[in-house]
């Protein structure tokens, strides 16, 4: 049942001109054809009444991300099972303990391959004006390098239902092979925007776990990080409204 939306919208949006333009049709169809079952899961999850559905973004064709009521992140998945999702939720849930900032705490759907979480608390980057962020970048690093190293302390070994997530949520660019494998657990999008501050840039929240695998080089999630932090630093700085 979930790949014949997906592919309504996939179609219809091959009709648009714009690549921007093509993914917001793409992935606005595809939230109008499951809004039933988003606003029943959030509904049977936090007991409130769903009033909005916003379109977020849609990951290449397989994944659309839209948010209810301006509090609650749902992503819903064509390529991979409700099954799968669900030793993600574990995987998630079995980390938590190793880190000491908020993670997200999803709940699967028992009929449709998406999850549901809340927003959590924390500021984006892109709402603090560059030149404080850059002021405290050697404060910023420390921090983010620091839940880089309290991930890597999960033994790898231990990870329940490891190689079913490997194989079936990720995608190729984490199937590494170095000369010296090293295996660790990595986040594999360590983008300055997963990271959620407070009004003093102390990281309090990392989202968008979706990636996260078991990397063979230890210095994945560092190298990831540095080269979207080159990228940001070279951007010229949005208006602060």
């Amino acid at each position: 049942m979930s790949k014949v939306p997906f592919y309504i919208g996939n179609f219809v949006a091959c009709f648009v001109p714009n690549n921007r333009r093509r993914q917001r049709v793409r992935g606005n169809i595809n939230i109008m054809l499951y809004r039933p079952h988003i606003f029943s899961l959030v509904r049977r999850v936090y007991g409130i009444k769903p009033i909005s559905i916003k379109f977020i973004r849609q990951i290449t064709l397989n994944r659309v991300v839209c948010v209810v009521n301006d509090e609650y992140y749902v992503k819903i998945f064509r390529n991979i099972t409700v099954k799968q999702l669900q030793n993600y939720k574990f995987l998630l849930d079995f980390i938590r303990p190793h880190l000491n900032v908020e993670i997200p705490n999803i709940t699967v759907d028992n009929r449709i391959p998406m999850y549901v979480c809340k927003k959590l608390p924390g500021r984006d980057i892109n709402e603090f004006d560059k030149e404080f962020v850059l002021k405290h970048e050697d404060n910023i690093l420390k921090q983010v390098f620091k839940i880089i190293s309290d991930l890597q302390s999960v033994p790898v070994n231990s990870v329940p239902n490891s190689e079913r997530f490997l194989l079936s949520m990720q995608p190729e660019r984490t199937k590494e092979k170095p000369s010296i494998p090293c295996p660790v657990l990595a986040h594999f999008d360590m983008n300055e925007t997963n990271f959620l501050f407070d009004d003093k840039l102390n990281i309090i929240s990392v989202i968008d776990w979706d990636t996260i695998a078991i990397a063979q080089n230890p210095d994945t999630d560092r190298n990831i990080f540095l080269k979207y932090w080159s990228a940001y630093k070279k951007r010229q700085p949005k208006r602060i409204k």
